[in-house]
């Protein structure tokens, strides 16, 4: 049994998903660990259900029932009381608060120091070896008895990232073997990149060892395009650092994917016509740029919705199939009002992402009896699936249902759990049209200015 601080204080244990209070020891499911480290994370402060279906259940889709069930067993082993909470409250809308104690940590018995002393010795060497490493990898060839690895490795990232732990593991092979060379280095990185996950429980840590292999490359060649562009995203889109991009941003340049992503960063900012420029030095220098859906979303940020029509029609014979080309023309109808349209590439996208016939037929009904208000309506308070359906995961996608049916309050509530949640498409709020209600809110401007680059009064 875990020693605790004081008999009846509830102590967690993490490794067995456990708690123990001197008297008992209560073992947790998964789901019920990982929302009570959540609520203990926010302590004393509201949690919304869409962080907690974000960060418990994270890409699966599930119903608010899961939650009610996640509480009340969680309330169960806690002892607790809905009505009189002495751990758990109940924010009515809004979603549930942690009111109790804290919860400690275990007191180490001697097992546990001397364990924790072996751990905290085996770091030191780890990190001693690695800074003895070689200091200045070098751009030399990887050697013939890794090249399988090598190249296998690649070929995942490059087109099965669902096997990436794979990839990893064949690229830590190489790179223990060969700790000079940079480019497996840098692909070990770019996989380190791919699987970063804002809303992980080891982002952090995540965040952190992709910093010093970047750094290590860097070091060695601060030139290195793509060490550049991911340190630039990693800064940008990681830490929401804006203006610490900008430099690792250029070094990135000229490249294809370096102009790609700095188009949009500067249309993060609002500068659309130097975003524009390097959308099209993209398209010039890759065969891939040719699907111009990047190029009309600029347009369509720039609130240059004709243009972003006709940039999007002149591809209709090779992106039809293109879920976001249709992401793309339902934003542009809907900006242009063309509202019939706007719903029915709403509904291709719905149908693309599993949407049954009887949801589709609901959205359709809402549409022809309420307009677009009642089909966003649906989707804010009634959709159980809350897929990606090109307003982005929740809870993004909830601030921009929100906005679209004139809830402002909501949908800023909503945009902090975005930027709080660290997902990616709040730094580009500012720019984004759907937000054109907001953009005389004195507290979204607050927000805009103290997160993200000012827009451009030039």
């Amino acid at each position: 049994m875990l020693k605790t601080a004081n008999k009846g204080q509830w102590v967690i244990n993490h490794r067995q998903l456990s708690l123990e209070n001197g008297f008992k020891v209560v073992e947790l499911d998964p789901k019920q660990y990982a929302l009570l480290v959540l609520l203990l994370k926010f302590k004393h402060q509201d949690v919304s259900k869409t962080q907690i279906l974000s960060e418990v259940w994270g890409q699966r889709v599930v119903s608010e029932d899961a939650i009610y069930v996640a509480v009340n067993g969680l309330r169960k082993l806690l002892g607790d009381d809905a009505k009189s909470p002495k751990y758990i409250k109940t924010i009515s809308g809004v979603g549930y608060r942690w009111v109790g104690p804290p919860i400690s940590e275990p007191l180490p018995s001697m097992l546990d120091s001397y364990l924790l002393k072996a751990v905290f010795g085996l770091l030191l060497i780890a990190l001693i070896l690695f800074w003895q490493l070689p200091r200045q990898p070098v751009g030399g060839e990887v050697p013939e008895h890794l090249v399988e690895p090598y190249n296998q490795a690649r070929y995942i990232i490059s087109n099965h990232p669902e096997e990436l732990e794979t990839a990893i593991s064949l690229l830590q092979t190489v790179t223990v073997d060969r700790p000079d060379l940079i480019e497996p280095l840098y692909w070990l990185a770019k996989a380190y990149f791919m699987r970063l996950q804002p809303q992980s429980a080891n982002f952090h840590r995540d965040k952190l060892q992709l910093e010093v292999i970047l750094q290590r490359i860097l070091d060695s060649n601060e030139d290195h395009k793509g060490a550049n562009l991911l340190f630039a995203k990693l800064i940008f889109m990681g830490a929401m650092d804006v203006e610490s991009a900008q430099p690792y941003f250029l070094r990135s340049l000229p490249s294809s994917e370096g102009h790609h992503m700095y188009g949009q960063y500067l249309l993060a900012q609002g500068k659309i016509q130097q975003a524009l420029k390097h959308i099209q030095t993209y398209q010039s220098l890759d065969p891939n740029g040719y699907s111009s859906e990047s190029v009309a979303w600029v347009y369509m940020m720039s609130q240059n919705f004709d243009e972003a029509k006709n940039v999007l029609e002149k591809l209709r014979p090779y992106s039809n199939s293109n879920r976001f080309y249709h992401v793309c023309l339902r934003a542009i109808y809907e900006q242009l009002g063309e509202y019939e349209l706007a719903v029915n590439e709403l509904l291709w996208v719905m149908r693309y992402e599993g949407y049954n016939h009887e949801e589709l037929a609901q959205v359709q009904s809402l549409f022809d009896l309420h307009g677009m208000k009642g089909v966003y309506r649906w989707l804010l308070f009634h959709d159980t699936r809350k897929a990606d359906v090109g307003h982005y995961t929740a809870p993004m996608s909830l601030a921009r249902y929100a906005t679209a049916i004139g809830d402002n309050q909501l949908a800023l509530h909503y945009l902090e759990q975005s930027r709080l949640a660290g997902q990616y498409a709040f730094m580009w709020v500012a720019a984004d049209p759907h937000f054109l209600s907001l953009r005389d809110d004195i507290q979204f401007n607050e927000m805009v200015n103290k997160y993200i680059l000012k827009l451009d009064k030039s």
